[in-house]
């Protein structure tokens, strides 16, 4: 939820102050990433691989 919530929010902020344009793509793509940078943050010893959390997040959660 905090993931989609600051992807965005930041897309938001390219596209008023950077002129920026956002695709669906490239939004899905910020939250994956982010939601997995913060799961790895909060669990450092979780050994999951960035395609393991892009195909199966809940496995990840649940090591």
């Amino acid at each position: 939820w905090h993931a989609t919530v600051w992807a965005i929010w930041n897309s938001r902020n390219d596209v008023i102050f950077a002129r920026g344009t956002v695709s669906v793509e490239s939004l899905v793509d910020k939250v994956k990433l982010s939601s997995w940078k913060w799961h790895l943050t909060k669990n450092p010893g979780n050994p999951c691989s960035f395609y393991e959390w892009e195909v199966q997040p809940i496995l990840c959660w649940s090591q």
